[in-house]
């Protein structure tokens, strides 16, 4: 009679639709991604339950020897059967055709597939968030050079997409470092309680057996261990708070997109990017395509997704270990992931390639009349006006110019006082040096100072806090990234030991 190939409660096998269907589409998908966790995990474990004496020194030996063997032949060595339900199963598979049973059937004491799944999780979660940072801190660099390389070329601000106020494309760049420093502390925050250990919880109620969390947890390079064990293998909420914060960074890389699709264009030519980050169109021989910027503007798409299916998955899924609460919810995660840190490397490239074009910016910021609130506070610092009142004298000054065909830098004292005349009902008379100051935004952006605006004294100071708390946030992840590197060097160390000599 063929029966479950992996129970003894169970006297039918599964179904070949459940098999074909449901089991080999996630076990081809998760396999080669699951082995090096699985085979990490194991050598922690193997080590505690030697350290333990649950298993003798012939046992662990044996054990260890075999582990090792399965990691030096790799993925493809495995013959992978969904009739054993998933990775795990196949691997312990595997380790007992190499050792027999007896051997191979000890390295599941004092464990369930729901604590190593859960220990899964977290390293591969700590694995991604250490690259995702990686990623965020070399384009946060590459922000700062390039703020600082054109802190003066002067362009227009906008809101509503209209003419704002002049500004410089350092200044504009810096604002994204600003943003994205943020995005990088939520993210890395993820990390603390990402860091916590949930191996040997057990199936939810932890075990028996005498062993040592605090031993595995420190093999692991974790920082603590779970104090709840249900707890350990029901939650998965600091993968959605991970989701949630790189939803929040990519959005900012998104918007930088943004800004830089439309200072590409023919239409405003303030930004240029090489062909190394153009596509071509298969019949229109003139297209330069920006798709790179549009790849960036999808991203946060992506991992929103990815985000949003969590969270739904989880929502009112019970407090234990369910497919539909620990995996399920959870199938797009890793993808989305890895997908943001393959897009933090292309933004950087994007930062560190584009080039302003300095002529065309200024000539807008000339033209479109974003040195009008300037005007306006010219009056109300040498004509005495409220605000109010130079606010809409201005605006008909802007209306009269343009009915006029004039640009912002032809607007000259003669013009204002005919307005005020007209809007006001009196004369008003300033300094014709003191309008021309007011309508060149290369002196206007000079007058930005301890604002938090695009003067050179403001971005000096910007520049100089940006570069500082990069420093401190590269020393603090190289500093984590020792301590795992060294956790996971001892491991291997002292588990190549143990594959050498009984102990």
């Amino acid at each position: 009679m063929v029966t479950s190939k992996v129970s003894g409660m169970l006297k039918e096998p599964l179904d070949p639709i459940i098999q074909s269907e449901m089991l080999a589409p996630n076990l081809i998908r998760d396999f080669a991604a699951a082995l090096p966790l699985i085979t990490q995990i194991n050598k922690a474990h193997v080590l505690m339950l030697r350290q333990q004496e649950i298993l003798s020194p012939e046992q662990a030996q044996q054990l260890a020897v075999a582990i090792l063997d399965l990691e030096a032949a790799g993925p493809t060595a495995f013959q992978l059967d969904p009739g054993r339900e998933d990775s795990y199963f196949n691997y312990e598979a595997a380790l007992i055709d190499r050792i027999g049973s007896d051997i191979g059937g000890r390295v599941h004491i004092a464990r369930s597939r729901n604590d190593l799944y859960a220990t899964m999780d977290r390293l591969r979660a700590r694995n991604a968030t250490i690259a995702l940072c990686n990623a965020m801190l070399d384009l946060r660099r590459s922000l700062h050079e390039q703020a600082t390389r054109h802190r003066d070329v002067i362009m227009p601000g906008y809101t509503h997409l209209q003419p704002a106020q002049p500004v410089t494309f350092g200044y504009h760049l810096a604002g994204f470092a600003h943003g994205l420093e943020r995005d990088y502390q939520r993210i890395v925050e993820c990390l603390r309680r990402t860091n916590v250990s949930p191996l040997g919880a057990g199936a939810m109620a932890g075990t028996s057996f005498k062993i040592d969390r605090d031993a595995t947890a420190q093999l692991l390079g974790f920082d603590a261990v779970g104090p709840h064990a249900q707890d350990c293998i029901a939650s998965r909420d600091y993968l959605v708070e991970l989701l949630s914060a790189v939803t929040m960074a990519a959005t900012t890389l998104s918007r930088m997109a943004q800004d830089f699709f439309v200072m590409t264009t023919y239409e405003f030519q303030t930004l240029e990017l090489p062909d190394s980050v153009a596509q071509t169109s298969s019949m229109m021989p003139q297209k330069k395509n920006m798709s790179a910027l549009e790849v960036l503007r999808a991203s946060a798409a992506q991992v929103l997704g990815a985000h949003v299916s969590a969270l739904s998955g989880l929502r009112a899924t019970h407090y234990s270990f369910g497919f539909d609460a620990c995996c399920d919810p959870f199938r797009w995660t890793w993808d989305a992931l890895d997908g943001a840190r393959r897009t933090f490397a292309v933004a950087r490239v994007v930062v560190e390639k584009c080039k302003p074009l300095p002529d065309r910016a200024i000539a807008l910021a000339r033209a479109n009349f974003s040195t009008a609130t300037d005007l306006a506070d010219l009056l109300v610092r040498e004509a005495g006006l409220a605000f109010r009142e130079a606010h809409h004298l201005v605006g008909n000054v802007v209306r009269a110019a343009t009915t006029r065909g004039l640009t912002a830098e032809q607007i000259d004292a003669d013009l204002i006082a005919q307005q005020a005349s007209v809007v006001l009902g009196k004369s008003i008379k300033l300094p014709a040096s003191l309008v021309a100051q007011a309508v060149d935004p290369s002196l206007v952006v000079q007058t930005r100072r301890n604002t938090g605006g695009p003067s050179e004294h403001d971005m000096l100071a910007m520049l100089d806090g940006l570069n500082s708390r990069l420093a401190t946030d590269r020393d603090h992840l190289n500093r984590t990234t020792t301590r795992l590197n060294e956790a996971e060097t001892a491991l291997e160390r002292t588990f190549g030991a143990l594959a050498e000599r009984a102990v």
